[in-house]
């Protein structure tokens, strides 16, 4: 295994013809293999097994085992099934999350099957050569994630480290499935002169991006610096990065301060309980700070899933994985804020000038008729759930207007369509700590400081802003 050149995975391979096929070919032979032996042999050795007091038939026995053979299954589809996986696991409603709970899926956010210490070594000695003079590592691995392995270890001085490590399975196997997804977007050209097939083509392209991104370890170490000095700056106290150790990070690998606490992933699962005023304040806050990221720094987190976060012994929150992160420029962030303000009010009149204005900067000329039309949706989205009960909530709502913007023509940065995905797991994860958090006061006043309302709006709209916001933001 010769892993000694830096900057492996940076290059983009042309995809190969036969890459589509080579991959439909291996998920039907995994598929087919977990059904046909993984999930017979495991009922094999359940069957001369002592089960105590769970007969082997009891749904607990089933449902353990059906969630190995599906975490071992994605395993060897490769790290893109697996973050497919993390996604779905993290939207999913309360029902279906107990039953995720019963299957042990929540083992997709870092308890995948490990690899030998052995092959750790072998990265570690290739990249680092002298870190036996280091550090002390640790063999058993603290986590394992669908690309990555992390182990803790100590330097000379006693100060505590954790050492992420692509594996190399995991990053062969990314490039086989982002080759045929290439692949994909190679054949499908033509479905671009449609609006949806633009935006689907687009927003495959981003993927396929975004992942191939996430196994440069040192961009990782770029993002989480930069992202921790805007935080340092701004004072806050909520959210924290961990330093990285600069002399020893390279694309394959990189060492970062170890922080001490309870995994969020154990507070969502309700697997360590904590107190019901400390459950309904992290919900909040975490919400708040998350979309103070995306609406006021302009950086953020791309993939904030449970998994990603730990609760710290001082009440503060770490949150990783910075492979991929998302930004807005400026002009990005006032288009936005300009939607979220004709949102908060309430006012399509408002938004469809917003569009108009995104428009003509974007050279388009558009007529106002067509986008009253495109509007009018998000309008019945809205009336929609008024006459079910229900509301209508963040992400929907810039999905409505987001899509209608690309039926347009609007060409939209790839940073908003990075965020609207990121604030459907920032929500899903504050649901997740506490079922009735608010979104309206927990994001409220984030959303109104990024729309920055001049003084006569806020006085137009006075004491109908929080049930403005109520309407329009919760569930």
């Amino acid at each position: 295994m010769n892993l000694a050149g830096k900057n492996i995975g940076h290059a983009e391979k042309a995809p190969s013809h036969l890459a589509l096929a080579k991959e439909l070919l291996f998920i039907q032979g995994q598929i087919v293999r977990s059904s046909a032996l993984v999930l017979p042999i495991g009922l094999a050795r359940s069957i001369f097994k002592d089960s105590g007091l769970d007969p082997i038939w009891s749904e607990n026995h089933l449902c353990e085992l059906f969630g190995d053979v599906t975490l071992t299954c994605l395993d060897r589809l490769g790290p893109v099934y697996g973050k497919i996986g993390q996604i779905a696991l993290s939207r999913l409603d309360e029902d279906n999350q107990k039953w995720a709970q019963k299957l042990q899926l929540n083992r997709l956010y870092g308890a995948w099957p490990a690899i030998p210490f052995s092959e750790i070594e072998a990265v570690l000695d290739a990249e680092i050569p002298d870190w036996h003079h280091e550090f002390v590592v640790e063999p058993h691995p603290l986590g394992v994630a669908s690309m990555a392995q992390v182990h803790a270890a100590r330097d000379e001085a006693g100060r505590e480290w954790v050492i992420k490590i692509i594996k190399p399975d995991a990053r062969r196997r990314l490039e086989e499935t982002l080759s045929a997804l290439r692949q994909v977007i190679a054949v499908s050209r033509p479905l671009r002169l449609t609006a949806l097939g633009k935006r689907t083509l687009r927003e495959l392209d981003e993927l396929v991006r975004s992942l191939s991104r996430e196994v440069e370890l040192d961009r990782e170490k770029t993002n989480l610096d930069k992202m921790r000095n805007v935080l340092d700056a701004k004072k806050q106290k909520i959210l924290r990065l961990p330093l990285t150790h600069d002399a020893f990070c390279t694309p394959n690998v990189l060492i970062m301060e170890r922080f001490r606490g309870i995994p969020l992933v154990d507070v969502v699962e309700k697997r360590v309980e904590i107190n019901d005023d400390q459950r309904k304040k992290l919900a909040r806050r975490i919400l708040q700070e998350l979309m103070v990221q995306v609406f006021e720094i302009g950086i953020f987190h791309g993939d904030p899933h449970a998994g990603n976060l730990m609760l710290l012994n001082d009440g503060s929150v770490g949150i990783f994985d910075w492979g991929l992160t998302g930004e807005l420029g400026d002009g990005d962030r006032r288009h936005i804020s300009d939607i979220l303000k004709a949102l908060l009010m309430q006012d399509m009149q408002r938004l469809v000038d917003v569009l108009v204005t995104m428009g003509e900067e974007g050279g388009e000329t558009l007529d106002r008729s067509s986008v009253e039309y495109e509007i009018r949706k998000v309008g019945q989205l809205l009336a929609m759930h008024k006459e079910a009960g229900t509301q209508a909530s963040l992400e929907e709502l810039l999905e409505a207007s987001l899509s209608g913007s690309q039926r347009l023509g609007i060409e939209l940065p790839d940073g908003l369509l990075l965020m609207a995905k990121s604030l459907l797991t920032i929500e899903g994860l504050a649901r997740g700590i506490d079922p009735e958090v608010s979104f309206a006061r927990a994001a409220g006043p984030v959303l109104l400081k990024a729309a920055r309302p001049s003084i006569g709006e806020m006085l137009s709209m006075g004491k109908r802003i929080p049930s403005l916001v109520k309407r329009a933001f919760s569930v």
